[in-house]
C-alpha cells in the first residue's frame, strides 16, 4: 500500500509511540486525518489526545477502520492484535508505505544481531564511493516524509517487529545472524524466523547472506524464492578471517584497521562489501577505494566500545548485547583477557545454553568472572550451578559495579554485555551503559 491510496480514507493508527507519532504527523502532511487508537491500559500523549481514542473505544474504532497502520511495538501475540488482523480493514504500517514508495533506492538489512554496524558500514562505504547515501529505520532519519530525489540509496535497519507487516521488499537486502529474540512478541522462535525472512519474501533482488554453510542461505532461498539472487560475500572473493578481511585481488584490512573488535564484525565488514557491491554493480577501480575506506570507519557506541579509564582496567561497553549469543561474540573478542562479566537484566526467557557452554570451556588462563544482576542474571547463576565457576550475584545494577571493580586486577576486561534487555532498572540500553561508562572514569 503507498502513501496516496489513504486519502480519503478512514484510516486509525495502531499506537501513540515513536513511529505512531511519525505516522500521525506525515499523514497530516499529506492531508490524510487519521485517529490514534491506543489500546490496552495505555494512554496517548498530551499533545495527541484531541487525535486519539483509548481502552475499548480504541478496539472498536480499530474494527472498524478501513485502513490500520499499526505501530511495530503492537506485538502479534496480543488478543486485540487477533482481532484486529481478522476484522479490520487493510492492516499496514509506517515501514510499509515509505517502503512502497522506495524500494528500488533501499538497500535494508537486518538480523537478530549486527544490523546498526552493518549498516553503518555500508553507509560508509557507499559515501566513500561517491554515492549519495542516507541511513533510515532505527539508525538515522525516520522512515517518513518524501525520500530526497537526490538520494542514490537508502541504508535500512529493519527490525523484527518491522518486517513482520511488510508487503514489499527493498532492492538489495542483508541478513546479518539469526538465533532466538523477542519471542514472547512473536510467539515462538518460528514465527521469529518467519517475520524476519518476512523482508525478503516480496521480490528482492539480491539477498546478502554470510555463507553457503550458515541456515539464512536455506531460509533465504526459499523465502525469497528463484528470482532474488542469495549472494555470499566469499562468491566475490571477500573472506572473513579471525583478525582480518581479505579480498582476493584487491587487498586486506585487519580488525584494529576497521576499529571493530571480533570475528563477527569482520564478517559484518564482508557483508557491508558484498552488498554494496550487489546495489552498485561495483567496478574494478571502485574495489580498492571500498576496501580502503574501511580503514576509517568509526565503530558504533556501545558495541564493544573501550572507554576511557585511569584505573589500570579495561572497560568495555557492550549493552547493546542483548542476547546470550552476543555475550558469546563478545566474549569471544576477548579471548586472550582475564574478564569481569556483568550479565544479567529483564528477564525474557531466552536459552542461555550457548552462553553457559562458551563459559564452562573457558580455561583457567584466561578466565571469566561472572557478575550478574537482575530476574535474567540470577536464573543464569542457577543454570551455571556445576558447570561454570566463579559466578556470584549481585544486589542490582550498582552493586554489580562495585563487586566487578572489586575483585578485578589490573589488565583486567570489565565487561558490561548483559544477553538481557535492561527494562529491569533501566530506561533503556543508553540509560544502563551511562551508568557503566559513569563508573569507568571514577578511578
Amino acid at each position: 500500500m503507498r502513501f496516496e491510496e489513504l486519502t480519503g480514507r478512514d484510516v486509525v493508527i495502531w499506537g501513540a509511540g515513536r513511529e505512531g507519532r511519525a505516522a500521525h504527523a506525515e499523514l497530516a502532511r499529506r492531508g490524510v486525518v487519521a485517529t490514534i487508537a491506543v489500546t490496552g491500559d495505555g494512554s496517548a500523549p498530551e499533545d495527541l489526545r484531541s487525535a486519539a481514542v483509548e481502552g475499548e473505544t480504541a478496539l472498536a474504532r480499530l474494527l472498524e477502520a478501513e485502513v490500520v497502520v499499526k505501530s511495530p511495538g503492537i506485538p502479534r501475540t496480543s488478543p486485540d492484535f487477533a482481532r484486529v488482523a481478522a476484522g479490520a480493514g487493510r492492516l499496514t504500517s509506517l515501514m510499509d508505505l515509505w517502503l512502497s514508495e522506495n524500494a528500488e533506492r533501499v538497500l535494508a538489512v537486518t538480523g537478530t544481531k549486527g544490523k546498526s554496524t552493518t549498516s553503518t558500514l555500508v553507509r560508509h562505504i557507499l559515501d566513500a564511493l561517491g554515492y549519495r547515501a542516507v541511513l533510515a529505520g532505527n539508525v538515522g532519519v525516520a522512515v517518513a516524509g518524501d525520500l530526497d530525489p537526490r538520494v542514490q540509496a537508502a541504508v535500512t535497519e529493519v527490525s523484527s517487529y518491522q518486517a513482520s507487516d511488510l508487503t514489499v521488499s527493498p532492492r538489495v537486502a542483508v541478513l546479518t545472524s539469526l538465533y532466538p529474540e523477542h519471542l514472547p512478541w512473536h510467539g515462538g522462535y518460528e514465527r521469529y524466523v518467519a517475520d524476519k525472512l518476512n523482508l525478503v519474501a516480496h521480490g528482492t533482488e539480491t539477498v546478502v547472506v554470510p555463507s553457503r554453510d550458515h541456515e539464512l542461505f536455506a531460509l533465504a532461498s526459499e523465502r525469497a524464492g528463484e528470482r532474488t539472487r542469495i549472494l555470499v560475500p566469499a562468491e566475490l572473493g571477500i573472506l572473513a578471517h579471525e583478525d582480518r578481511l581479505v579480498w582476493e585481488g584487491v587487498g586486506e584490512c585487519t580488525a584494529a584497521d576497521l576499529g571493530l573488535r571480533g570475528a563477527h564484525n569482520l564478517v559484518n565488514a564482508a557483508l557491508a562489501l558484498a552488498a554494496v557491491h550487489a546495489f552498485t554493480g561495483m567496478a574494478d577501480e571502485d574495489r580498492a577505494r571500498a576496501l580502503a575506506a574501511m580503514r576509517g570507519f568509526q565503530p558504533l557506541r556501545h558495541r564493544l566500545e573501550v572507554i576511557d579509564s585511569d584505573d589500570g582496567l579495561t572497560w568495555v561497553d557492550d549493552s547493546l548485547a542483548t542476547a546470550p549469543q552476543a555475550v558469546v561474540a563478545a566474549l569471544t573478542a576477548y579471548a586472550d583477557a582475564r574478564i569481569t562479566l556483568i550479565a544479567g537484566g529483564a528477564e525474557r526467557g531466552l536459552p542461555f545454553d550457548p552462553l553457559i557452554d562458551a563459559l564452562a570451556a573457558r580455561g583457567d588462563a584466561f578466565p571469566v568472572r561472572v557478575v550478574a544482576t537482575g530476574p535474567a542474571g540470577a536464573r543464569l547463576v542457577a543454570e551455571s550451578e556445576g558447570r561454570v565457576p566463579r559466578m556470584e550475584r549481585a544486589d542490582g545494577f550498582a552493586d554489580a559495579l562495585v563487586r566487578a571493580r572489586a575483585g578485578a586486577r589490573p589488565g583486567d576486561v570489565i565487561l558490561l554485555s548483559p544477553g538481557a534487555p535492561s527494562f529491569d532498572e533501566f530506561a533503556d540500553y543508553e540509560a544502563r551503559a551511562a551508568v557503566f561508562r559513569a563508573a569507568a572514569r571514577t578511578a
